[in-house]
């Protein structure tokens, strides 16, 4: 846990800030630039890193509990099967096979329970089955893969094993058009949710694909966008939109009403405590910068949100190399 004991109420008090887990790190208790969190069959965070061009070494996949102990991590930076550059999204199947959308090799890479590469599947291209940036991932509850093609701006459907079966969306900002979309989700009744970046706007499509409504608009009021990313549903059909640009989480009613609103409001991790206790001459120089402590609890640049079956709200927050969690409170 943090070593904070305030735990600061979201916007209009429908979220509790509870923990954090992170630290900037290559390799071990760490991550760099955290950008897709989930649970997994085991019930653990897996966290996608992207880190950076000058540091492939920390591109992996980190796997913790959700009280914020290390577990271990995989992966390998390249271009040969089973390695990955630009992580974008993670998803697990039905199966217990992760899923791993990677723009730059602009594929699919699955691995297995025990993270061993199994297969991957598309390529460079714009005919049905290629990809030109994959990024969000989601899976139907009868097992399809819902793939954002980036740049190609628009959702294919596709088995698990990489099988084109439908695909929608064409470039443009009128309804049911995309302008390079990134994150999805699907609700209970199966309906998908899609963020659609550059039109600053999510829009919500049947299973079929159709539209069925759209919202949000650009700015940095309540219920605008400033390049929407990450997207999730909870149990109860409230919608998680990441506001990349305007650093922040906000929710929506299922018929797009705004609701509430996280900023970040991040202490101290275990895993920042551990290495501090180890560097005490560290930690005294952060002590002398601690006038910068308020704007350091913020997000900066959330990217991906995942809610679980308990209603803790887990935001990747990319920038500060960190997943903040909340906590949804009973609310009528």
């Amino acid at each position: 846990m943090t070593t904070e004991i305030k735990h600061p109420l979201s916007l209009r008090g429908l979220y509790r800030y509870h923990d954090v887990i992170g630290l900037l790190s290559a390799a071990g208790p760490g991550f760099s630039g955290p950008v897709s969190v989930v649970t997994g069959p085991d019930g653990n965070l897996w966290v996608a890193n992207r880190a950076n061009p000058n540091q492939p070494e920390a591109v992996r996949i980190t796997r913790c509990t959700k009280d914020g102990d290390f577990i271990d991590h995989f992966g390998e930076w390249g271009e040969e099967p089973g390695q990955f550059i630009w992580v974008t999204s993670i998803a697990f199947s039905s199966q217990g096979e992760l899923f791993l959308a990677d723009e730059n090799n602009h594929r699919i890479t699955v691995f297995g329970p025990d993270n061993r590469f199994i297969r991957s599947f598309g390529g460079h291209g714009n005919s049905p089955g290629k990809f030109d940036r994959p990024s969000g991932l989601a899976f139907s509850s009868s097992g399809d893969l819902y793939v954002v093609d980036t740049l190609n701006h628009r959702v294919q459907v596709l088995t698990p094993h990489g099988e084109f079966k439908s695909q929608w969306g064409s470039f443009g900002d009128d309804e049911g058009q995309l302008n390079m979309p990134w994150g999805i989700a699907l609700d209970l009744a199966g309906d998908i949710y899609v963020t659609d970046w550059r039109n600053d706007r999510v829009q919500k499509f049947n299973a079929f694909g159709e539209f069925s409504m759209a919202f949000g608009s650009s700015g940095d009021g309540e219920g605008q966008f400033n390049r929407p990313n990450g997207v999730a549903i909870d149990p109860e059909g409230d919608i998680y939109v990441c506001d990349w640009m305007n650093d922040r989480v906000q929710i929506f009613d299922r018929s797009g009403g705004f609701k509430d609103m996280l900023v970040g409001h991040s202490g101290m991790s275990k895993w920042g405590r551990t290495f501090l206790d180890a560097n005490p001459d560290i930690e005294r120089k952060l002590a002398l910068a601690s006038q910068n402590i308020a704007i350091k609890e913020r997000f900066y640049r959330p990217i991906s949100v995942h809610v679980d079956s308990e209603g803790k709200v887990f935001v990747a927050d990319c920038y500060r190399h960190r997943i903040q969690i909340y906590q949804k409170l009973n609310s009528t």
